[in-house]
């Protein structure tokens, strides 16, 4: 499928943000708006098992199908500048299989998960001209807020230095190591406890 480019320009000095929670039923009902942010800003990415196995289009629709989704997004001047989105992880998940803790991490207490304990987080997705802006930290302080999660949890692949710099940054702390899907790169997995 043909990726059509992000405008490269800097949104404006008073541009217009608009910030919404969308429910799973908003996101199944149009995914198209998700796939294609997801698709530009991966373009030179979209071969690698990471972003094709399975597809993000079939991740995204198992995500907005479980319990405690919501997707928040953020479009400046009416245009898309990136989201996230997660669902509350059921007692029995898969996210935590094959943890390899960091030292001292215990390794039991971390991947334990009792009903509305954690909220994955999914997916941070902002488009390249709309960096350095604030777009992941408003659309993550939208999206965590009320909620009744104990804590969230995220995964950074290897290699996205700047991603895990960021959520380092911002008080999440680095647990250990996962394998999200067989044929993956290697994930750093991150948690940080919410507000109660």
């Amino acid at each position: 499928m043909p990726v059509t480019p992000a405008p490269t320009s800097a949104p404006a000095p008073d541009a217009q943000w608009h910030l919404e929670n969308l429910r799973g039923h908003d996101v199944q009902a149009d995914p198209k708006p998700w796939i294609q942010a997801y698709e530009t800003v991966y373009a030179d990415s979209l071969h690698l098992p990471d972003h094709r196995e399975p597809t993000f289009g079939e991740r995204l629709a198992f995500s907005a199908s479980r319990p405690g989704f919501r997707l928040t997004a953020c479009r400046v001047d009416d245009e898309p500048a990136g989201f996230a989105y997660g669902y509350t992880l059921p007692v029995t998940t898969g996210w935590w299989d094959g943890f390899e803790p960091r030292p001292g991490v215990d390794a039991g207490e971390t991947t334990r998960e009792h009903p509305g304990r954690t909220l994955a987080l999914c997916e941070v997705l902002v488009h390249d001209r709309f960096r350095g802006r604030g777009v992941a930290r408003r659309a993550l302080t939208l999206l965590m807020a009320g909620r009744r999660e104990e804590r969230a949890t995220a995964l950074v692949a290897e290699g996205n230095t700047r991603a895990l710099d960021l959520f380092l940054a911002n008080g999440w702390r680095h647990v250990g190591e996962v394998a999200p899907h067989p044929g993956w790169r290697g994930h750093h997995a991150l948690v940080l406890p919410l507000p109660s």
